[in-house]
């Protein structure tokens, strides 16, 4: 007898109710949706030590170069898929999936995306054409377009349709309430068969005539493949079948016979790809963010919630009251935990407030919403609930466990071992470590880390590193995806552990890069990794390619990575040496071809030079090199006497020959006359006022002939020009901090004072004297007649 059970997939009332089926039924053989590539693996989850959450990994083999195809299947404790292969396994009876083979679908998927660039080009070539056609028939929507627009809204959430027959907006509140709460095992697969054959009758009804998509073509081969499988489950003498799939496909699958002839055409020559299958960790966290198989369950804590409470009766109503009391307890300690107040008389509140909505609405089971309701209401005032609890409550983040005797590549046996040894953890939620690394256990742990983030595996981010007392510390921060096991397959092909994998894969990069910046990046890298066997061909590469570029930008981005690699140096124990001779050799072609460079650049090219300038002076002062700050003082010398470059640099240089005492104040101060002066523009003004000034206000604060200089400049600049030049002195005072801005604030109403105090020392008997005279002169003539 063939038994068909429709369910939504990572439903725990689905769960609970294949687990009463299957209790009822006893079926000799068990049928589920998913990939038959993985049947040979299904037995694996008899070991002790699977965890779930837990996720099939499916991919085409690794190739060099080539990105494999892979998806996942993942598994939580309440998916009905889980406890059906749980069931099984504890029965000791057949166990398959049956679904259409990966090994088909990714051969069709590459095939149909070969496709769609084909018609790509083809629609290409015809766009001219019809757009000329188009500009000549503007109007409304073609008919044919409306109908398949309404056809594929309706196919994307079929259940919507009920869900508003029955009152409901929203399809996954409606399918919670009439499915997912009701503990009637075989009444309710029976309803839930019928409905579904009756949207499926009425989405056909709707198709527009001759449309045919890919998504459509997927599922006629997926839902051929399982009635196929169970011909066969049939024809090796099972009397007792189970099928366990998705709702959408239940009533289809009855009906083996009249179906036959034609699934044997539609199934006959598919292509086809090797595909390899592993078991790997998941965690409830991608659960909630995926979708299709992954799921996009958007409460996986109140799913976790609601299995726990559905297992202690499985064949009985679960008790509503306690379901509320529990999680209603949960958030109030939550809500504690974070300073909020939560009292045992708020939490009876709710739980009486949502006792009395559920028997308004005629349910004895509360969902998220009742609980949001009463939460919002009664523990948290009224207010919206905290976003980074409820974040934590409904994700309520786990990272499942496969047994590491089941890992079969050399490169993931080896990672395991040394996150083991190094006392790493391989957990969901984000973790800080703190190293030191003057100890050498730390120091290793590190260089594996930095061997990790080479590789691009998701796992490892250098978080900071020094502190105020040198540069013997980093933080990084470990947070393990479930992809990571994929990209660690890939790069199974580089080596058979992460050393060999790391040094072959960087050594590959090497060869293949033409930018100087990143090789100088890979650098760095290398040596924090610890990989020295790769250095060498690491700097011959940086020696050719930085002879093909003279860009002094370019050099200088080289230099940053080089030179902070130098710094660790002492502390990470590797040979500086021929690293010493290359920046050396950088560093002073930069310097020698600055003076003719930067009188090229223009306003906007100069101003990031700038920058660029400030930064070179600052990684030659942490190299501590005698010979090469020399030569960066003679050149910063010449620079001063090019006035004809850019105004912003010009200003920049002569502020950082002013800060480093290569000229003194009386020299700082001829220069900003001639830039201040009339004889030049006010746009080279202001910009030589900003370059020189920007985050530098000390120099106004300290120096009073720079000072006055500025003060006279901004007093004879005309009305209009001030107010165009406006915006970039603006934008030169943001850059002061508020504690030289309050100073300079201080400076100008001082000098206000001042000048009043300076007119109010007037004499006062001297002046009336002065006015009595002024009046007698001003009266009036008397004449004679």
């Amino acid at each position: 007898m063939l038994h068909i059970l429709g369910i939504r997939h990572h439903g725990p009332g689905s769960a609970r109710s294949v687990c009463n089926a299957l209790a009822s039924i006893q079926p000799d053989c068990i049928l589920i949706e998913g990939p038959p590539d993985a049947n040979s693996i299904i037995a694996q989850l008899q070991h002790a030590d699977f965890k779930p959450p837990v996720a099939l990994l499916l991919n085409t083999p690794v190739q060099k170069e080539v990105r494999s195809q892979a998806v996942f299947y993942p598994f939580a404790e309440f998916s009905p898929e889980w406890q059906a292969l749980q069931y099984a396994l504890r029965q000791q009876i057949a166990v398959e999936f049956m679904d259409l083979p990966l090994q088909h679908r990714f051969a069709l998927e590459k095939q149909w995306a070969e496709q769609r660039l084909e018609q790509a080009s083809a629609d290409e070539q015809a766009l001219v054409d019809e757009q000329e056609i188009e500009s000549n028939q503007q109007g409304d929507v073609e008919p044919e377009q409306n109908l398949e627009q309404h056809y594929l809204s309706i196919r994307r959430d079929p259940i919507q349709l009920l869900a508003e027959q029955a009152g409901y907006q929203d399809s996954e509140r409606f399918w919670e309430h009439l499915v997912e709460q009701q503990p009637h095992a075989g009444q309710m697969f029976a309803a839930i068969s019928d409905a579904m054959a009756a949207l499926r009758d009425y989405l056909l009804s709707q198709q527009p005539e001759n449309y045919s998509s890919e998504d459509q073509l997927l599922e006629q081969y997926r839902e051929a493949y399982m009635r196929k499988v169970i011909k066969q489950a049939e024809k090796q003498g099972y009397q007792n079948i189970v099928v366990i799939c998705g709702a959408w496909h239940a009533p289809v699958l009855a009906d083996l016979k009249a179906q036959n002839k034609a699934d044997t055409a539609l199934l006959k020559g598919l292509p086809k790809v090797k595909i390899d299958a592993a078991w790997i960790a998941w965690t409830h966290g991608r659960l909630s963010r995926d979708n299709g198989y992954g799921a996009g369950v958007q409460a996986v804590g109140w799913y976790t919630h609601l299995w726990k409470h559905y297992q202690q009766a499985l064949d009985a109503e679960a008790d509503g009251e306690k379901i509320t009391i529990d999680w209603l307890s949960k958030f109030a300690h939550a809500l504690r935990q974070a300073g909020h107040d939560a009292s045992s008389a708020q939490i009876i509140d709710a739980v009486q407030l949502i006792q009395s909505l559920l028997q308004l609405r005629g349910r004895r089971i509360p969902d998220l919403e009742d609980l949001f309701e009463a939460t919002r209401s009664v523990l948290n005032h009224g207010l919206d609930i905290p976003q980074p609890i409820l974040a934590k409550l409904l994700e309520d983040e786990q990272l499942g466990q496969v047994p590491d005797e089941l890992i079969e590549l050399p490169i993931q046996k080896d990672f395991l071992q040394q996150v083991k040894h190094f006392r790493l953890k391989l957990e969901a939620p984000h973790r800080d470590i703190s190293l030191d690394l003057r100890e050498a256990f730390d120091l290793a742990k590190s260089q594996f880390l930095h061997c990790v983030k080479l590789l691009g595996l998701a796992w490892a981010e250098l978080a900071g590193t020094g502190s105020k007392q040198g540069n013997f510390k980093e933080v990084w921060q470990l947070s393990w995806q479930p992809e990571t096991s994929l990209y660690l397959n890939e790069m199974s092909l580089w080596g058979n552990s992460i050393q060999l994998a790391t040094q072959s894969y960087v050594e590959h990069q090497i060869r293949q890069c033409e930018d100087v910046a990143q090789i100088a990046q890979l650098i760095e890298s290398i040596l924090l990794s610890g990989l020295d066997q790769s250095l060498n061909l690491a700097l011959d590469k940086l020696n050719e390619l930085t002879t093909q570029h003279q860009d002094p930008s370019i050099i200088l981005a080289t230099l940053k990575p080089l030179i902070t690699a130098i710094r660790y140096g002492s502390v990470r124990q590797f040979s500086m040496q021929h690293l010493h001779q290359v920046v050396e050799h950088l560093a002073i072609r930069l310097m020698l071809s600055l003076p003719s460079y930067c009188v090229q650049l223009n306003a906007e090219m100069a101003q990031q030079f700038a920058q660029q300038l400030q930064t070179l002076y600052e990684l030659l002062e942490q190299l501590q090199q005698d010979e090469l700050l020399q030569l960066w003082q003679e050149t910063l010398q010449q620079l001063l006497q090019l006035e004809q470059m850019q105004g912003y640099l010009h200003g920049c240089c002569v502020r950082l020959a002013r800060e480093q005492q290569l000229i003194d104040v009386e020299q700082t101060q001829g220069f900003l006359s001639r830039a201040l002066s009339i004889g030049q523009t006010a746009d080279y003004s202001a910009a030589w006022f900003e370059g020189f000034l920007t985050h530098q206000a000390l120099l106004l604060i300290h120096e009073q002939s720079l000072w006055d200089t500025v003060s006279q400049w901004v007093n004879q600049l005309q009305e209009q020009q001030f107010i165009e030049l406006l915006p970039i002195l603006a934008r030169t005072a943001s850059s002061f901090s508020p504690a030289e801005a309050q100073q300079l604030i201080q400076k100008v109403t001082q000098k206000a004072t001042a000048v009043k105090q300076e007119v109010g020392t007037l004499d006062i008997a001297r002046a009336q004297t002065v006015l009595d005279e002024i009046y007698a002169y001003l009266q009036p003539v008397a004449v004679e007649v």
